[in-house]
């Protein structure tokens, strides 16, 4: 069971709806306390978070910006709880377009890049989940020690059955630049699949670019 935090302010026409909704989950036992911050009050609690707009709830480790209904909520509450909940939050998250909101979320914690990479395993991901993915690992370019942590995930992905996977591991794999990640491009080079062939040709030219 998680705690709910719950940013509300002046005239957010949405956050009674939600102060009534979680009340009742709580005397529910769905969640274990709910504490509620007035951002006129307390405006650093807003900084910390990064908060633009209320109503916003953080469940568990999880972030909701506006107004959720009670199906919502219940389901926020499932995922918070269940194993593979902070994949499945942010495949939704990038799925309904939230692209933004996740890129500051692996901002703050940068182990949530190894949850988007599993993401990428499954053989029938939304394109906007992997532009998503795409996207965030490209804000990363550069910063070698988080891209290093997932080295081992991403010559992983360059293994795998589907060639579109291959191709993009092939593209993560130059962000991360390491001598690693360029032996498995020189690898990757004589892939069986043309696209993934040319993606890892332009991967090793971007890391020569780079260095």
């Amino acid at each position: 069971m998680n705690d709910a935090k719950l940013l509300i302010g002046p005239g957010c026409p949405h956050c009674a709806t939600m102060i009534s909704l979680l009340a009742d989950l709580l005397k529910e036992g769905k969640i274990g306390r709910l504490l509620m911050i007035n951002i006129a009050e307390q405006p650093d609690e807003a900084a910390k978070h990064n908060v633009r707009s209320v109503p916003w709830l953080k469940l568990g480790e999880m972030e909701f910006v506006g107004a959720q209904s009670r199906a919502e909520l219940e389901h926020a509450i499932e995922m918070s709880v269940s194993e593979d909940g902070k994949q499945r939050y942010l495949y939704e998250q990038l799925k309904n377009g939230r692209l933004d909101d996740v890129t500051e979320l692996v901002e703050r914690d940068k182990s949530r890049l190894s949850d988007l990479i599993a993401l990428l395993k499954g053989n029938e991901v939304p394109m906007t989940v992997r532009i998503g993915i795409s996207a965030i690992l490209e804000h990363f370019h550069g910063n070698s020690s988080a891209l290093k942590d997932i080295l081992p995930a991403l010559i992983e992905l360059s293994e795998s059955a589907n060639e579109s996977i291959r191709a993009d591991a092939c593209h993560f794999l130059s962000l991360e630049g390491s001598d690693v990640a360029r032996k498995r491009l020189q690898q990757c080079v004589n892939d069986d699949s043309a696209m993934v062939r040319e993606v890892a040709l332009e991967s090793l030219q971007t890391i020569s670019r780079d260095t």
